[in-house]
């Protein structure tokens, strides 16, 4: 008798432990790994297991952390005295969700489900890669000496955007060159900011906007993305010191009211820059349809978003609809 209360306070229980193969995945492969359940000291019956998977996004000094993700792994069962129960796991992780960053983390949490007891839980970080075309652009912004942000990777309200500031060709420069990336069926688009600094400025930033398209063929060849990458970030510092220069292709389109992302109609990322903290802007769209981690729900921009934007109407601007399936917490 005092055993099956102890176990109804956890005390004695049955355990549940998530062993992945890896702790980490691109977007769109497959995760594995084994549920490994051991019986407490006396029997107890198992509605279910299942596992989330948490995203934890830092913003403005909070972690807010929202469930992506709710994975039933097994029904109702009955767990015996000291019994060791072996499952698998797999899961393909969802082709729209932003990769990890300083600012973004995963997190799987299991749950087992006990009847007339303190359920058992587990909690495994997994670290979500960059798909390859993203990847070798990284690679290749680092032939130029470039190298990444410990603000890059954050999520604004239309995207995930990448920030890299040089070190080596760019130093003195360039300031830093910010940019999300579209990844459309033929290729990558890149929607590129480029700060130069202004020497007739006083040393003030002139912010250049500059729009590129790469082919997957193309980026292949890392160090011939790192030359059109060279060429594009030349233009936009020849276009900051002399106003006659005309770039090759570049993007201001006009502020126009956000839409979530089609993948039958291309929409223009726009860009909305306040010195002091607010970020450059993308289209809304999930990776699947286009854009890397850009779609995201009302309720995760209204949390994560809203302060840093000083945009309190945010909410009422958009209609992306449910990208979580679960509640967001602060931590």
């Amino acid at each position: 008798m005092w055993k099956k209360l102890l176990s109804k306070l956890g005390v004695g229980a049955a355990k549940v432990d998530l062993v992945l193969h890896r702790p980490h995945v691109r977007l769109g492969e497959k995760l594995e790994g084994e549920f490994l359940i051991e019986g407490g000291t006396v029997a107890q019956q198992i509605r279910k297991l299942e596992v989330e998977l948490q995203l934890t996004v830092q913003a403005d000094g909070k972690a807010y952390r929202r469930t992506v993700a709710v994975i039933p792994v097994a029904p109702a069962f009955t767990i015996q005295p000291g019994e060791r129960k072996v499952l698998p796991f797999s899961y393909v992780l969802p082709l729209h969700l932003p990769i990890t960053r300083h600012s973004v983390r995963y997190t799987f949490v299991t749950r087992l489900d006990i009847a007339d007891g303190a359920d058992a839980f587990d909690q495994d970080a997994i670290h979500i890669l960059p798909p390859l075309a993203l990847e070798k652009l990284f690679q290749a912004f680092a032939k130029l000496g470039f190298r990444e942000k410990p603000s890059s990777g954050k999520i604004s309200a239309y995207g995930q955007e990448f920030a890299f500031f040089p070190t080596d060709m760019f130093r003195g420069t360039v300031q830093e060159v910010e940019f999300f990336a579209l990844l459309e069926e033929e290729g990558v688009r890149l929607y590129l900011e480029i700060d130069v600094w202004n020497g007739f400025a006083g040393l003030r930033e002139k912010e250049m906007k500059q729009e590129m398209f790469l082919r997957y063929e193309e980026l292949d060849d890392v160090d011939g993305t790192a030359q059109a990458l060279q060429r594009a970030i030349e233009e936009a510092v020849q276009a900051a010191q002399n106003p006659s220069f005309h770039m090759g292709t570049t993007y201001a389109p006009p502020y126009t009211a956000p839409h979530a992302y089609d993948p039958y109609h291309q929409h223009h990322p726009y860009h909305q820059h306040h010195h002091g903290g607010h970020s450059m802007m993308g289209a809304i769209g999930g990776f699947a349809a286009g854009m890397l981690a850009g779609m995201v729900t009302e309720e995760l921009l209204e949390d994560v978003v809203e302060d840093a934007l000083d945009d309190h109407d945010l909410g009422d601007m958009l209609d992306v609809g449910d990208w979580f399936d679960g509640d967001d917490d602060i931590i």
